[in-house]
């Protein structure tokens, strides 16, 4: 076997691959539709979440609001704090006298997170009056 033979070996039998052109640098649009797109939802997060808290209700007494003695406050004066109404007041004055603001929750109508809406407008000793 000589040099001859093993000639094949050299031989190109196919055309050499085509260069893969370069890509070209990534364009700047897709980046700044992204870019766009998250300043928006942002931007529309903030609005809303400003806007809710004029919907949610604060539930701290202004200057000027009443305090109820929950002992000695009459039924209107109970129910002019936030989330007692007509039979909620009555019930509370049936239930009457209470040592603390949290003995309310021996009322029926009265939970956990009612009272804690309700605390700040509350008191069991002293007078009502305002804030």
């Amino acid at each position: 076997m000589g040099l001859q033979d093993r000639d094949y070996m050299r031989r190109r039998t196919h055309e050499p691959l085509a260069r893969v052109p370069a890509t070209p640098k990534a364009s700047w649009t897709p980046r700044l539709i992204t870019l766009g797109l998250v300043m928006a939802v942002a931007s529309a997060a903030i609005w809303l979440l400003r806007d809710l808290r004029s919907v949610i209700p604060d539930s701290t007494p202004r200057e000027g609001s009443l305090i109820v003695n929950i002992n000695t406050g009459t039924h209107a004066q109970l129910e002019s704090v936030p989330g007692i109404g007509p039979s909620l007041a009555a019930r509370i004055i049936a239930g009457r006298p209470y040592e603390k603001v949290k003995d309310l929750l021996k009322v029926s109508g009265i939970g956990e997170r009612n009272l804690e809406n309700m605390r700040a407008f509350l008191k069991a000793d002293g007078k009502t009056g305002r804030r």
